[in-house]
């Protein structure tokens, strides 16, 4: 017998209690392996509107609705006995005449269709002029054809989530004045393995798949692979390739897919999955251990880790010398002393140390020539030939101490590493190298990669976001000899947040393309969640924001959000202990402080810094503390002296603020007190920019 899941059961199941969800899932496997145990208690439904729609106990009140067709079964609903009937009632599965791809159809009501198609003279049908038969092709079923040939853009977001996903999608785009070819089926596609089907059913060829499929919480977009991302994964490439999309578009998981099919594909292939986070990489193996599992041969040839640990490794193992390095504070400090000896205090330590963190560090230079030859494009201080050489006699001396301290910096260790495989002191150590929030990658971190893998086929594969780049500043990939031209890639559905939520993060970044980095910051990416608008409160004092805060949480707690669902984030620790903890703790809740170790808590209030944010989701997010005077935070940014690094600073601010507002999925709160920050204010449709930053 065929076993199939759909999109709609993962989704289902997520919303039960974590009791049931164990419930179900033994259940879903129990069932494969003796469908006809009496104790499931298989029927048909008695008002069905496909007569192959049958339901079976779990227990005494949760049902699961199949669709069986001759051999094959599928996993299609989940929920209380009552709303599990309604939902199989209202819909049917079929073949779409057109595509050829098996859908899921909400049968259309007269009522539903009043809902969505409205008459109103100032909201004109969007899609009357398109021929019916390119609407089909687009994937619209035939019996909502009429509905969507009269719906106005007020209608629109109401067929979200009744018609199937790629029609929507589609549809979407049209109401945004993009084309909209009509797709082609590969040759020989059936109904369910036809690319449009495959992103909401998956065929599973084995018990065991099964198992591993319901072994743990996985969001659908894990499961099921739109068809943009399935083709970026499986594509043969001749050379580094890199996907970008905003986020909550999967960039992660296309990361996590790619590695499998490359392990998959050769079977003595060296893969790396690595990132910048050691946080991201642990849960980045946590993932593929889910993928894959943890037992399947492929698995073991796959390295995850944070790439400072790689670097680490391989120069400990060469030299069999123990790594120290060098704080942040103890640099400065010799800076300052470098300053006083080798450059007599002619400088400001500030600005040397700034110089050193944007120039001479990140992109080893180790040499007057170099240093000469060094682009200061995005410096705001200027350097006459004289000063230049001047200020490199005190880097040419920081070095020096470095070097017979024994220290590194964490640059450092990454140009000492990629220097010894130049000198073919260390041979590459992979076939295949994987990256996830390629966007956090200075120069050091990207040389690095391109040593650890020979030039060739599908070497270097890079995922990231340009708009939540919060730790580096941006530059030239090409520079670096990671050449990604013609072979870039973007994801454009939002699988995270919804539309509103969206919609709202991205205007808090400038638009315009990101030129020579092989990134984009298009805000391009289409949602078909639905959900309420984010709400932004100001208030007068701190004490007031904590009472907002608090009844916030009390009305998430009514509409039954679990405290796990819920993410609170600042910009800062003293927010967090002035006014997210103490609203935490008057609505009776329990806090659980984000760190690099441990995962988010499965029964408290997640909370932590912005940066904390950085990889999670959570289904409401609070972000607190939008003050004037912390986004951007002001006593960071008077300490820069260079005018290009107070405008970067307020750059990754801003980036910053959209990461953790990004991680909302259905409820996102933004609060300040006293003048909210210049990212949250309105002008002309857009927000305005900080003083000091780039004019759009």
């Amino acid at each position: 017998m065929n076993f199939i899941i759909a999109d709609t059961f993962t989704k289902a199941l997520t919303r039960l209690a974590p009791a049931e969800q164990s419930a179900v899932k033994q259940s879903a496997f129990d069932f494969q392996l003796s469908p006809c145990n009496p104790g499931f208690n298989y029927e048909t439904l008695k008002r069905p509107r496909d007569p192959n729609f049958r339901s079976f106990r779990v227990s005494k009140d949760i049902r699961i609705i199949l669709h069986q067709l001759g051999d094959t079964l599928m996993l299609c609903y989940v929920d209380h006995h009552r709303p599990a009937y309604d939902w199989a009632e209202r819909r049917k599965i079929e073949v779409h005449p057109k595509t050829g791809a098996a859908q899921i159809v909400e049968v259309v009501e007269k009522e539903i269709v009043k809902q969505v198609v409205r008459e109103v003279p100032q909201d004109p049908p969007l899609f009357a002029t398109y021929d019916p038969d390119y609407l089909l092709a687009l994937g619209v079923p035939p019996e909502w054809l009429t509905a969507v040939r009269h719906v106005g853009q007020e209608g629109l977001e109401k067929l979200i989530g009744r018609l199937p996903e790629e029609a929507m999608e589609r549809l979407m785009e049209l109401a945004m004045g993009n084309p909209v070819a009509a797709p082609i089926a590969p040759p020989n596609a059936t109904p369910f393995t036809h690319p449009d089907a495959q992103r909401r059913f998956r065929i599973l060829d084995s018990h065991d798949e099964l198992r591993q499929a319901l072994a743990s919480p996985w969001e659908k977009w894990i499961v099921f692979l739109h068809p943009s991302q399935r083709q970026v994964v499986e594509k043969r490439f001749s050379g580094p390739a890199c996907v970008t999309g905003a986020a909550g578009t999967g960039k992660s998981v296309v990361a996590l897919h790619r590695a499998a099919t490359l392990a998959r594909k050769d079977l003595n292939a060296r893969v790396l999955v690595t990132s910048y986070s050691r946080t991201l990489a642990a849960r980045l193996g946590q993932s593929l251990d889910i993928l894959m599992g943890a037992a399947e041969p492929a698995r073991s040839r796959i390295q995850v880790d944070n790439l400072h640990s790689i670097a680490v490794d391989i120069w400990t193992k060469h030299t069999g010398r123990r790594f120290n390095p060098i704080s942040a504070k103890a640099l400065l400090q010799m800076v300052e002393d470098s300053n006083r000896t080798a450059g007599k205090g002619d400088f400001a330590s500030a600005f040397l140390k700034a110089e050193w963190d944007a120039i001479i560090d990140p992109w080893g230079i180790a040499s007057w020539e170099e240093y000469k030859r060094a682009s200061r494009a995005r410096r705001g201080t200027p350097l006459g030939a004289r000063q230049k050489l001047a200020a490199w006699r005190i880097f040419e001396n920081v070095q020096k101490v470095l070097s017979g301290s024994g220290l590194f910096t964490w640059n450092g260790i990454c140009h000492t590493v990629a220097a010894l495989v130049a000198d073919e002191q260390v041979r590459p150590t992979f076939d295949h190298v994987v990256v996830d929030e390629s966007q956090d990658l200075g120069p050091a971190e990207l040389t690095l990669i391109r040593s650890l893998v020979a030039p060739g086929e599908n070497d270097i594969f890079l995922c990231g976001d340009a708009g939540q780049r919060i730790f580096k500043s941006r530059f030239s990939w090409y520079s670096v000899g990671v050449d990604v031209r013609g072979r870039s890639s973007r994801l454009k559905l939002n699988y995270r947040t919804t539309e509103a939520i969206q919609r709202f993060a991205d205007r808090l970044l400038p638009g315009g393309p990101e030129g020579g980095s092989g990134e984009s910051e298009a805000r391009d990416a289409v949602s078909l969640l639905i959900g309420p608008d984010p709400e932004i409160i100001g208030k007068q004092t701190a004490a007031e924001e904590v009472e907002s805060l608090a009844e916030w949480l009390l009305r998430l707690q009514e509409e039954g959000f679990q405290p796990f669902e819920i993410g609170l984030f600042a910009r800062t620790e003293h927010v967090i202990s002035g006014r997210i903890l103490p609203a935490v703790e008057q609505c009776g809740l329990a806090a659980c402080m984000l760190s690099d170790d441990e995962p988010p808590s499965s029964e408290e209030v997640s909370v932590g810094t912005m940066h904390r944010a950085k990889g999670l989701e959570f289904k409401a997010v609070a972000v607190v503390g939008c003050d004037a005077g912390l986004m951007p935070l002001r006593s960071a940014l008077d300490s820069l002296a260079d005018p290009g690094d107070r405008e970067s600073f307020i750059e990754q601010e801003r980036q910053l603020l959209y990461v953790a507002c990004s991680r909302a999925r259905e409820r996102l709160l933004v609060t300040s007190s006293g003048q909210a920050s210049e990212f949250l204010s309105m002008k002309s449709g857009r927000l305005r920019q900080c003083a000091g930053s780039r004019t759009n």
